[in-house]
């Protein structure tokens, strides 16, 4: 309980040496929430809570070629009822001429994909299980150290070393780490990203699904290279792959390489709706090719192929409102939310955001889930959250 409050306690007693070089800001969220969920027996009832999220915010400003943010999250209350306090950013970027260094906890965006995007291959992004709520869905951050070099107006190189996690109080093994590189330029009006990252994870509970008999193999690293091309054809388009191949020799490893191949693909285009309206439309989709392509009790999340579509509409600088869903095709299962945003005062909102799973117990997404696992699972088929937020 105090471990988890010193963060904190440390910032507070670093602010009045922050104040005078720095931003400080407060982005504060909270919401009456009402939902269907299920208590340790697994008997479903309606749950009523006062929910939200605080995101305390240093950023330097004395410097133009060097910034350093830390970012701390507190997100209450969790299922216990306490806070929980998490260092979600905490980095120092320096730019030199020609290069640019950044040491720290924080996150690097290889690839392109608002939901899905198969070239993130250092945190992920081809999970269903995300939060549709807020302006951004991929938000894992770890600690790393990365190299900048420009190339030219649309070239770069970026090479990054990434720390092994801290499991049960134990620094992490060194052959744990992971390290990549990346490679950006831009040809015919195409942008065209491709890289490389060495997984040190240790995967031991890996799930085999191509095989005749999936089963849980042990996988102790793993190279991962991807491909990511951008452009615009009315709209903007961009295309990633990626796959997965066992650093060790492995007798399943031609299986692995099929399981973790993986394409993702979007479309984005926005346009005027009226004075000073807009209407945005985005359509993403990952496609797993050697994964189940019919539906199968127990396969529930492992399918082939997911979309996510949504579609936005802003009233003037004030009014803004979404409806996102992920959709599972194979087992015609969705998880759809709507939101409603109205900006009253400056960095003052009101918020609406309904979420609603349609699906079979067995499905990807369900209203009655049969697997339900007590302490993960808390929303069992919708979620109604009113509420307000507000940035100083």
């Amino acid at each position: 309980m105090v471990k988890k409050f010193i963060p904190v306690l440390l910032l507070l007693v670093a602010v009045p040496f922050l104040i005078a070089e720095n931003s400080i800001s407060v982005d504060m969220e909270l919401y009456n929430t009402v939902m269907k969920t299920r208590n340790s027996s697994e008997e479903s009832y309606w749950a009523y809570s006062i929910t939200g999220k605080s995101a305390l915010s240093f950023k330097s400003t004395g410097n133009k070629n060097i910034k350093a943010d830390i970012v701390v999250d507190i997100i209450y209350p969790d299922s216990s009822g306490i806070p929980i306090i998490l260092l979600q950013k905490s980095y120092i970027k320096t730019k030199f001429p020609g290069f640019r260094l950044i040491l720290g906890k924080t996150r690097l965006g290889w690839g392109d994909g608002f939901v899905f995007n198969s070239g993130d291959v250092i945190f992920g992004s081809t999970s269903p299980y995300v939060n549709l709520m807020g302006s951004e869905i991929r938000t894992d951050t770890t600690w790393l150290t990365s190299i900048y070099y420009s190339l030219g107006m649309y070239s770069f190189f970026e090479g990054l070393v990434k720390a092994p996690d801290i499991i049960s109080s134990e620094i992490g093994d060194i052959s744990d780490s992971g390290a990549g590189f990346r490679f950006y330029t831009k040809a015919a009006g195409i942008k065209i990203e491709t890289g490389y990252y060495f997984d040190g994870t240790d995967n031991s509970n890996y799930n085999l699904s191509s095989t005749s008999t999936p089963e849980s193999i042990q996988i102790d690293a793993l190279h991962r290279p991807y491909i990511n091309l951008q452009g615009n054809l009315g709209a903007d388009f961009y295309i990633n792959s990626s796959t997965a191949i066992p650093v060790f020799n492995n007798t399943e490893r031609a299986s692995i390489i099929k399981d973790t191949f993986n394409i993702s693909f979007g479309l984005l285009h926005t346009m005027e709706a009226g004075y000073n309206n807009f209407l945005s439309f985005r359509l993403e989709s990952v496609v797993l090719p050697y994964l189940n392509w019919k539906e199968d009790k127990g396969t529930a999340g492992s399918y082939a192929v997911l979309v996510y579509p949504e579609i936005a509409l802003g009233l003037g600088s004030t009014v803004s409102l979404s409806l996102r869903s992920i959709v599972s095709p194979i087992d015609l299962s969705a998880q759809i939310t709507s939101g409603f945003s109205w900006n009253v005062f400056e960095g003052y909102n009101l918020l609406a955001y309904t979420t609603v799973n349609t699906g079979d117990g067995d499905d990807t997404f369900s209203w009655d889930k049969s697997d339900w696992i007590p302490g993960v699972d808390s929303i069992d088929g919708i979620s109604m959250m009113i509420g307000m937020g507000f940035i100083y």
